[in-house]
């Protein structure tokens, strides 16, 4: 299916492919190739950036978090439990991780939140949820919830600017930002007066139970397949997905009634995914309830391709895209 790749994505499946381990059903071999294929992509930290380790406490427990901040307004080795007026009030982005609700972690996408911190001049907080299958639905969701908690009732001890807020991630992790922003709407819309976020930045999203065209004529698109999706989703929701939680918005948030007062939004979808249509759906239903939206779906780009953006000239104008959303989001 890569035939119609340029040379450059064509050795990029190529050499994620030579992580793989066909043939196994065993999560934890599964987890050990994608952690050696995500290290292989990663790229040292860039000098202009500060990266704190520290923790925000969950419904079962501590949930790490990484915080990439401007080397020049920070001076601090910790943040999550320290002094406020301690940390210069940034802009800053929440970011989850991708890996299908089943795998990744802080230092799977290490690299990539590193980069958007520095090529867009933002604060990134990135999360290391639970996963399933161990901790199946909700428990991902819970653990999102109680960081973006955490940093809107204590921005001055995250360092974050409360009015430039924005609130993202890839795959899964962008169906978990789309979540949260509809949660935190609610809450406003029920008179709680929460800080209300800037915007959404969603990448390759996972939103909609839908049986959207993409999944079928993607269905076999290179290094994630719709019965990759599938798989995904049934650990996720613990082998009990039902129609019920299939429309339930807090798994899929293009199945929320309500789209209205929403953050602005900028989607970015795959050509060769799956989840292709996603984006482009999403943005249709924002569009109708009046929320300031934009959508690309990225021509010859497939799922994953964050990490080709060092190898890539077309992942690469892409990358920039989402930087340039990003400070268009937080400004």
């Amino acid at each position: 299916m890569s035939e119609g790749l340029d040379k450059e994505l064509q050795e990029f499946v190529s050499v994620s492919e030579s992580f793989s381990t066909p043939g196994t059903s065993d999560l934890n071999d599964i987890r050990a190739s994608y952690n050696l294929m995500c290290q292989h992509y990663n790229t040292p930290h860039p000098k202009d950036i500060k990266v704190l380790e520290g923790a925000v406490e969950g419904p079962e427990g501590d949930i790490p978090i990484r915080v990439y901040r401007p080397v020049e307004a920070t001076s601090t080795e910790t943040i999550g439990d320290i002094p406020q007026n301690t940390l210069i009030k940034l802009p800053t982005l929440l970011y989850f991780h991708g890996g299908g609700w089943v795998l990744g972690d802080l230092d799977s996408h290490d690299a990539i939140t590193a980069d958007l911190a520095s090529q867009a001049k933002v604060q990134v907080i990135a999360v290391d949820y639970r996963l399933a299958p161990e901790h199946v639905y909700p428990a991902a969701l819970d653990d999102c919830w109680a960081v973006y908690q955490a940093i809107t009732e204590n921005p001055d001890i995250f360092g974050a600017d409360s009015e430039r807020l924005v609130i993202g991630g890839d795959s899964a992790g962008a169906s978990l930002a789309a979540s949260v922003a509809l949660i935190a709407r609610d809450i406003n819309l029920l008179g709680f007066n929460a800080p209300s976020l800037k915007g959404q930045l969603l990448i390759y999203p996972a939103l909609t139970s839908e049986d959207l065209p993409s999944r079928t004529t993607q269905a076999q698109a290179p290094l994630f397949s719709t019965p990759d999706l599938d798989n995904f989703i049934d650990y996720y929701l613990g082998h009990q997905a039902t129609e019920e939680n299939r429309q339930d918005f807090k798994v899929f948030p293009a199945q929320a009634d309500d789209f209205s007062k929403l953050p602005a939004t900028f989607i970015t979808a795959a050509e060769l995914d799956p989840l292709a249509d996603d984006g482009p759906d999403y943005a249709d239903k924002l569009k109708a309830a009046d929320v300031q939206v934009k959508s690309l779906v990225e021509p010859g780009l497939m799922h994953g391709w964050l990490r080709a953006r060092n190898s890539s000239p077309r992942a690469a104008q892409a990358f920039s895209r989402i930087v340039l959303a990003l400070k268009d989001l937080s400004t």
